[in-house]
């Protein structure tokens, strides 16, 4: 029988490994679940919002503007919290979508214990699955709403 810290171990150590091939199909994936969502994205200039009498407010913020890339924030926002806050780089010329970062952390889950044995590209894998869930979801709801500007 295992114990406690041999099962939080396998958690990581047990889990296949990805490769930068099946990475980059993610993040090309996320790339145009964005733009299902946001098909102006590449035109935006300024912070965005789709208000919703049924749903959260979804809100886009812009941190960083180049022709060739975006750096955003997507998130709602309840009171003063926001979540999920996943901040996320887009190369537009290469049409990718890289997740940064879920709410200022690099990794989903920085306190396990066996994280060190987790190599990068499963770590991002993690935080693009992520947004790639949450882009799902985000198309269920609000796909063709109206993206205002703020």
């Amino acid at each position: 029988m295992k114990t406690t810290n041999q099962a939080l171990k396998s958690l990581y150590s047990q889990r296949d490994s990805k490769t930068y091939s099946e990475l980059s199909a993610l993040f090309e994936l996320n790339y145009q679940q964005i733009l299902q969502l946001i098909p102006s994205l590449e035109k935006i200039q300024i912070n965005s919002v789709i208000k919703s009498d049924s749903e959260q407010d979804l809100y886009l913020f812009i941190e960083e503007r180049t022709p060739y890339t975006g750096t955003f924030v997507l998130t709602h926002i309840l009171d003063s919290i926001k979540r999920p806050d996943i901040k996320f780089k887009i190369f537009f010329d290469a049409k990718l979508l890289e997740v940064l970062e879920v709410c200022n952390q690099t990794t989903l889950n920085s306190q396990h214990p066996y994280l060190a044995q987790c190599n990068d590209i499963n770590i991002q894998w993690e935080l693009n699955t992520f947004i790639e869930k949450w882009l799902n979801y985000c198309l269920q709801k609000y796909q063709g709403k109206l993206w205002q500007t703020m």
